[in-house]
């Protein structure tokens, strides 16, 4: 418990740095500041202006994980711009193979590619080298992925391999087997983590390790590449959608159930049944809280394959309220203590075990 000498110590600290910030604001500053942010807007947009942008009708681009959502979104985006797009999908005869496959244009080439397993990585590799292997692949969109939710402590050890698994070291599969061919066409490598990759929020420990993982995975890769004239971009989304389908919210009741059930007496003890209850019933509330459509996450995919001058990293704000939490904490991590940042996480999203 803090003494009042600590809490009069705090309120000093905060009103002196107040104060600093304050005195600091005087009006040649604060032109200055304002002349600053105009000249770099004006730079970055002329930048971008001049590099252009990259036509895609004489490229190749492979996806990942177009089952559904931003992937096979994605893939129709970029069909209609004359790309060559390499759709992969885990389940072959599922609705979104189904969809894609109904283009019926040669331009669309639907492939089943399990980024987990190395045998499918290697047989998808030797597909695409007899599609593109004159020409190079432009793009590699590292988009399959899996949620996980749940506490540390509950989540088993064989569902932090899976989510690992899947959503990082299925990257390092697939961007491992296409490199060459990325490098002989001197293209780009999109991957897509999440805010969640940047900032740390409670029950969602699987998830956020792997894309911690994607995040710092991404940063070397366009560093060893930077030679080699590979743009490497992440796509960080915010909220948008969660858990939707039933499919996926079936996947999480059977995850809560093998929590439960691989569980130590301590743990059961600590936590109770009823904790996992009512973490499934906040899952299904949260359905209707994300972004309404898919569309700001594909505008950014799409810039990162054919801007001329790509930013590094896209961080797209979701949710359909007045602003995306998660984007917020991002924003001000840099500019605030790792104490104001988990009291602030907290507030934002309220953690307790309530038995």
């Amino acid at each position: 418990m803090a003494t009042p000498l600590v809490r009069v110590l705090g309120v000093g600290v905060v009103g002196v740095a107040l104060l600093t910030v304050y005195c600091a604001l005087t009006t040649p500053t604060v032109l200055c500041l304002t002349v600053l942010v105009v000249l770099w807007a004006v730079y970055r947009w002329e930048r971008r202006r001049a590099a252009g942008t990259v036509p895609l009708n004489d490229k190749h681009v492979l996806i990942t994980g177009c089952d559904t959502g931003f992937g096979c979104g994605l893939a129709k985006r970029l069909h209609e711009l004359g790309c060559h797009v390499i759709a992969t999908v885990l389940r072959p005869d599922g609705q979104g193979a189904r969809d894609l496959r109904d283009v019926s244009s040669s331009r669309m080439t639907v492939q089943p590619l399990d980024v987990s397993s190395d045998k499918s990585v290697e047989e998808c590799l030797r597909v695409v080298k007899n599609i593109c292997s004159n020409t190079g692949l432009w793009g590699l969109v590292n988009n399959a992925g899996v949620q996980s939710v749940g506490d540390l402590e509950l989540t088993t050890m064989s569902q932090y391999l899976r989510v690992a698994n899947v959503n990082l070291f299925g990257m390092v599969r697939t961007t491992r087997a296409f490199l060459p061919l990325i490098r002989q066409a001197k293209g780009r490598i999109v991957n897509v983590s999440s805010v969640k990759g940047r900032v740390s929020t409670p029950r969602s420990a699987a998830y956020n390790i792997s894309k911690y993982g994607v995040e710092t995975f991404s940063d070397i890769v366009r560093l060893e590449m930077h030679q080699f004239g590979v743009k490497v971009i992440i796509i960080e989304p915010g909220q948008f959608g969660g858990i939707k389908d039933i499919e996926n919210l079936k996947r999480l009741e059977k995850d809560f159930q093998d929590m439960w059930t691989e569980a130590s007496d301590v743990v059961k003890e600590m936590y109770g049944q009823q904790h996992l209850q009512k973490l499934l019933q906040a899952v299904e509330a949260d359905r209707g809280n994300g972004y309404p459509t898919m569309t700001p996450v594909i505008t950014a995919m799409t810039t990162a394959l054919t801007s001329g001058d790509p930013d590094l990293r896209y961080l797209i704000d979701g949710s359909n309220k007045l602003f995306d939490k998660f984007c917020v904490l991002i924003r001000l991590k840099s500019y605030i203590s790792d104490r104001l940042l988990d009291q602030l996480t907290l507030s934002l999203f309220p953690y307790s075990i309530e038995k």
